[in-house]
């Protein structure tokens, strides 16, 4: 059985007891028999809880969160049984409203989450929850114990059996003292597996692309950051600082789970029976100057959609080789046009700026248009005050009157004022603008298509080059960390080159000078293996030495 209990505030905690779907929970259950006093929708039963805690202005969290994953299916009575034994060690009052929710997901048990107020509904009074992981781990075994599901692993074995001691279960504390004992460092943290649920991460997916990648490296830390690079890790500083240097962080591209990668390294490798054993002095001496977290986390958000359209392309480029192996051309030509058209597929990003290039197209067009009509219209108001007989006569009257008054005479004031009536706007010729406005409006609407198309056209064109430079950026960068690479282990190779150098240097020198002393205590007559007593055995060895001198030693 698993136990753990997570004082906090509300947050996103409604939408993870109602989450269904694939990858998640297959079904969610709310214990309508077990939630007591508040409602039994997720969402409105946590907010009644929180308002309850917030009452207490000095407690920080709203509710504390306890799940309880039993290693098989629990009875209504065994469950209720749990949460008694939860709520007497806790000092949660009986009465307390909770709510309660189930959740079953493939094959193994139905787990349960279960919430409470931080404040105790009488008093008001914070509750409290210190040490409440070792807490959990003697709940867990003592319920394993009594509901007779067997002892898992933990690495506070001794510590565990003297808590049930100290609350007198003499009988517990014994079976619990004879479990089995876990190695520590290897299952991943409290704060781990939170931040995984929250991010939707697969952790043993996670560990083992760092152990293969670790395995592949050899042990060479300047190898194996090319191997994180090409699992999909990216490497980043972190906040805390030993030795003056920021720790290295591990971020996961495509989940952006963040953890420590000396902490994750030593742990993955650990479970796997070959330590790693590395220490975060030497991680961060070896790789450097790394960008800041918060800044690597923002650029691989940025860069979210073009990695994950890359992932996609990659797969079928996986998936057409393994048809061309096997055979199957036809279905290597469809995978090969669906990758095409997944290729061609624009990004939100680019939809918008097509879409915005397109919107200026049309509304040039549609401007147009507006000021036609709004020419028609006038016309047709002017010939709706012009259509009544009487004002026309009134207009012919006052024309003529005005070019007889300008000088003119009788027959040519009334040429002209007939000229003129003849001209104001009519029906007939509102009528005839309009129907040139909607010839214009048609061949406006042949031109916007065309001047679409081209904009589109250009906006491809743009884009292809645009992914050409990148492409070529890439593999320049690519090519560049190449050479660095080579380059630093050249510099590595040279370096322990001239290592060995030094130390051959200095072994011959050691055996140089020791050979010297050994003929220099030869040429006094101390021979290895003899030893004169006194100074006259001295004496005499150098007498002895002293007389072959010549033509034998020489020989």
């Amino acid at each position: 059985m698993m136990l753990l209990t997570t004082p906090r505030r509300i947050g996103e905690l409604g939408r993870h007891l109602m989450k269904t779907g694939r990858g998640s929970n297959e079904q969610v259950i709310i214990r309508d028999d077990l939630c007591r006093d508040v409602p039994h929708e997720a969402v409105l039963a946590l907010r009644v809880l929180a308002a309850q805690s917030r009452r207490n202005h000095r407690v920080q969290r709203d509710v504390v969160h306890i799940v309880i994953s039993p290693k098989r299916a629990l009875s209504p009575a065994e469950l209720g049984y749990v949460l008694r034994v939860i709520q007497e060690e806790f000092d949660i009052p009986t009465d307390a409203a909770r709510h309660v929710t189930e959740h079953r997901k493939g094959r193994r048990a139905p787990h349960f989450h279960v919430v409470y107020a931080m404040t105790d509904p009488v008093t008001g009074k914070a509750l409290r929850f210190r040490r409440s992981r070792e807490r959990d781990d003697m709940l867990a075994r003592r319920l394993e114990i009594e509901l007779g599901e067997g002892l898992s692993p933990s690495v506070r074995v001794d510590r565990i059996a003297e808590m049930l001691r100290e609350r007198g279960l003499e009988d517990l504390a014994e079976r619990a003292a004879a479990g089995p004992v876990a190695e520590p460092g290897i299952r991943p943290g409290k704060d781990e597996m939170q931040q995984a649920a929250r991010l939707e991460a697969d952790v043993e997916t996670i560990d083992d692309r760092v152990l293969l990648a670790w395995r592949r490296c050899g042990g060479d830390l300047q190898r194996f950051r090319a191997e994180l690079d090409a699992s999909g890790f990216s490497l980043c500083a972190g906040h805390t600082l030993v030795d003056g240097r920021p720790i290295v962080r591990l971020i996961d591209r495509e989940s952006l789970m963040t953890t420590s990668l000396t902490r994750h390294v030593n742990r993955v490798s650990k479970g796997a029976g070959q330590a790693a054993k590395l220490h975060e002095i030497d991680v961060g001496r070896a790789f450097g100057a790394l960008p800041a977290e918060k800044q690597a986390r923002a650029a691989l958000r940025l860069d979210g959609p073009q990695r994950s359209a890359d992932a996609v392309l990659g797969e079928f480029d996986r998936l057409i080789r393994e048809m061309e192996a096997d055979g199957e051309r036809d279905q290597a030509d469809r995978a090969k046009a669906a990758k095409e058209r997944t290729a061609n597929r624009l990004t939100a990003e680019e939809r918008t700026r097509l879409r915005q290039r397109q919107a200026l197209v049309r509304e040039r067009y549609r401007r147009r248009d507006r000021i036609r009509r709004a020419r028609v219209n006038r016309f047709f108001i002017a010939a709706g005050v012009f259509a009544n007989p009487k004002v026309r006569k009134l207009a012919f009257y006052l024309l003529a009157a005005g070019a007889m008054a300008s000088g003119a005479g009788l027959l040519g004031a009334l040429a002209v004022a007939g000229v003129a009536v003849a001209s104001l706007p009519s029906y007939q010729g509102a009528r005839c603008l309009r129907a040139a406005h909607d010839e214009a409006a048609a061949q406006d609407r042949i031109k916007m298509a065309a001047e679409l198309q081209a904009e589109s056209r250009d906006f491809f064109r743009q884009r292809a080059i645009a992914m050409k430079l990148a492409d070529q950026r890439a593999c320049q960068r690519a090519m560049q960390e190449k050479r660095e690479r080579a380059a630093r282990l050249r510099a590595m190779k040279e370096q322990a080159r001239v290592r060995a150098g030094r130390q051959d240097r200095e072994g011959l020198r050691i055996r140089t000078r020791a050979a010297e002393e050994q003929l220099a205590r030869v040429m006094r007559g101390h021979r290895p293996g003899r030893s004169g007593q006194g100074d006259g055995g001295q004496q005499r060895n150098r007498s002895a030495a002293a007389r072959p001198r010549g033509r034998g030693m020489e020989r």
